[in-house]
């Protein structure tokens, strides 16, 4: 060995172990970020009044050392509660605490499929007596009064009694609550697996596991199945009082050929099932297409199912196409359906329209895969601090993730408008799409009103359909398209200020940050910082010079919106460790200069800890820290659009990488 490769290994060794030390600042387990948390919200033990209250609890395992008097905090604090119910996680052999369980607020849906309020509920005594329940009760001298479980089946027919009396199953139910904290520590059985909570027989270091199957199969008893259905028919009763119909409302234009996938797919369910009508609403096809689709229509009309055509050009508008539609509508429910959407399978309407009927549900949706495969494109919208997302999206469904999210019928604060049921009566009285919001979030702003209104979204996740997205409008990564999105989120914002970056159905517990779409706990990115923008202008040719472009930078830009540039870069077949990395924004006005004149904007990268990199990329050497966070701050860059780039700068060889993003910002004119 030459003495410069062995000195270039030594140098890389200091590299290895300076990464090591930067990771282990960064990676925090469970255990530790926990008893953090537990020094931090260390509370006196004092109780200013009590309140009487029963709490049902598993077994196998223990209450939290301070959750008897959080309980009683809250009832105090929430006198309209009558239930509550916590968070949870494991104990493992070696008495640390791991795999936590973190809970939406209450979600009746999703208590239907599985009694996913788990293993500590609280009931006010007033609501057992009220409702005559008189379940025999266990005197704790440090928990107070208590019913232990060893099977969820045990008690599900009598918190199903509660949960009705305590009108879980109304609108606006406030009478249910959910304390966003660990009430509970399980424990794990002999052979290893989970007593309660999740299944960890695979991987007890897993972050997408499913519930123990004792929660998981104790489902809705039949008292509250026949309940829930006889509320149901007692509203039919006015609400159906002609021919029950659903009108499907699709916008389109220009798509006849997409479209026909779509109408095919709706024409193959079995005869006898709820009658539709057919709206299309086109806002200016070409007299060709226009040809192509009415033709389309004669096909159909021939099949048996009414189809009518509303042909108006007009400018793009998304939410006035749809509302015009349902004005049209003689259906007692409307379905708003892409014309990109194909629709599997017979009995996926009767199952949106009989969700629907509940007097407590709101909009209904599917969950969408990409074409031809069972990659998640939507399984509900999730509110966070850069905006409406969808979480799994991109992720195949073949698997759980996060205590069975992808395979429970699931509540949420909107679904997307790209498949959407409502009771027609219902979407009248939230006043229809926002017009205002021509293309983008007007499904999350009816969801939202919806939501406020007292009623609750809710996504099947036994149904399916599939989305051919970006099929109609093409991609929103131009700096027009972006700038639309920015202002038309910041409109959704401002018409909904309590929601902003707030999700009662996604806990706080969860990853919150940028786009990724998996689902996992916040802690394993607690440590990560939002660094804080220090763009230095230089020239093209210098910061580049002896720069090669090439893909074995992969770099990605999540969000790059108002608030912050967020994201990752990974050098493919190297070691991470050894490269400084920069963002670099490109201003769009300058494509056209020579180099030698050409400005661009660019700091240096501080890491940020992504597990997925890690998991997602085994053969690769030291990935973890490839993320990046950059706080976006007004004033500090000339106005106008930038293409966003990565520069990766090997500390040794001081060869450099480059390679752009594909996304853009923008800077509005400073006033």
């Amino acid at each position: 060995m030459g003495i410069r490769t062995a000195v270039k290994q030594v140098l890389i060794a200091q590299q290895d172990k300076k990464y090591e030390k930067e990771l282990a600042q960064l990676k925090v387990t469970y255990e530790q970020w926990a008893a953090e948390q537990d020094r931090e919200s260390a509370e006196p033990r004092e109780i200013a009044g009590l309140v009487e209250f029963v709490i049902f609890r598993q077994a196998a395992g223990r209450l939290a050392d301070n959750a008897t008097e959080r309980i009683n905090a809250y009832f105090t604090k929430h006198p309209e509660a009558e239930i509550v119910y916590g968070d949870e996680d494991l104990m493992n052999e070696k008495g640390e605490r791991c795999i936590p369980w973190y809970k939406p607020c209450w979600s009746p849906d999703l208590y239907r499929a599985f009694f996913y309020v788990g293993s500590v509920v609280a009931v006010r005594s007033s609501l057992l007596q009220r409702m005559g329940e008189n379940p025999v009760v266990t005197e704790n001298e440090s928990t107070g009064k208590e019913i232990i479980f060893t099977d969820a089946g045990e008690i599900r027919p009598l918190m199903d009694r509660l949960f009705l009396g305590a009108g879980g199953f109304e609108r606006d139910c406030h009478s249910v609550g959910h304390m966003e904290n660990v009430l509970f520590h399980g424990t794990f059985s002999a052979d290893g697996i989970g007593i309660q909570g999740p299944d960890v027989r695979a991987d007890r270091d897993s972050r997408e596991c499913t519930p123990w199957e004792n929660y998981q199969l104790t489902k809705e008893s039949p008292q509250l199945a026949v309940e829930l259905a006889s509320r149901a028919a007692e509203g039919a009763k006015e609400l159906f009082a002609g021919e029950l119909k659903v009108s499907v409302i699709i916008p389109s234009k220009d798509n006849p050929e997409v479209l026909e996938k779509c109408l095919r797919s709706l024409t193959r369910r079995s005869e006898g099932r709820i009658p539709v009508e057919i709206l299309l609403v086109d806002n200016g096809s070409s007299a060709e297409n226009k040809q192509k689709t009415e033709e389309l229509i004669g096909r159909i009309r021939e099949s048996g199912v009414p189809v009518r055509y509303i042909y108006e050009p007009a400018e793009f508008n998304f939410s006035a196409m749809c509302n015009r539609g349902a004005e049209l509508a003689e259906g007692k429910f409307l379905l708003f359906l892409n014309d990109d959407i194909e629709v599997c399978g017979n009995d996926w309407l009767d199952k949106m329209v009989i969700r629907a009927m509940q007097p407590y549900v709101g909009s209904v949706g599917l969950k969408l895969y990409y074409p031809d495969s069972v990659k998640i494109q939507h399984d509900g919208i999730v509110n966070l601090p850069v905006g409406p997302v969808h979480k799994l999206q991109f992720m195949e469904d073949d698997k759980s993730y996060y205590f069975g999210r992808n395979r429970f019928d699931l509540n949420c604060v909107a679904v997307t408008g790209a498949c959407l049921l409502i009771r027609t009566e219902v979407f009248r009285e939230t006043g229809g799409f926002r017009e205002a919001l021509r293309v983008a979030y007007n499904d999350v702003d009816l969801g939202f009103c919806l939501v406020e209104m007292g009623y609750y979204n809710v996504v099947l996740n036994d149904c399916f359909a599939y989305h051919h997205e970006s099929l109609s409008r093409g991609s929103d990564e131009s700096p027009e398209k972006m700038r639309r999105l920015t202002e038309e989120r910041e409109l959704l914002y401002q018409m909904h200020p309590q929601f902003r970056g707030v999700d009662p159905f996604y806990p706080m517990g969860l990853n919150r940050e940028g786009l990724d779409s998996r689902v996992v706990p916040a802690y394993l990115t607690d440590r990560n910082i939002l660094q804080e923008p220090a763009w230095r202008c230089e020239s093209w040719q210098e910061l580049l010079e002896n720069a090669r472009q090439d893909d074995c930078l992969m770099a990605r830009v999540e969000t790059a919106g108002p608030e912050r540039i967020q994201g990752y870069s990974v050098i493919l077949g190297d070691d991470n460790a050894c490269y400084d990395k920069l963002l670099v924004l490109l201003p769009e006005d300058t494509q056209g200069q020579r180099e030698a004149d050409r400005k661009v904007w660019s700091m240096k990268i501080l890491p940020a800890y992504r597990q997925e990199l890690e998991e997602n990329l085994p053969d690769q050497k030291n990935v973890a820290l490839g993320g990046f966070c950059v706080k976006r701050k007004t004033g500090q860059l000339p106005p106008g659009n930038y293409g966003i780039a990565v520069l990766a700068v090997h500390r040794i060889s001081k060869l450099k990488l480059w390679n752009t993003t594909g996304k853009y910002l923008t800077e509005e004119k400073h006033v």
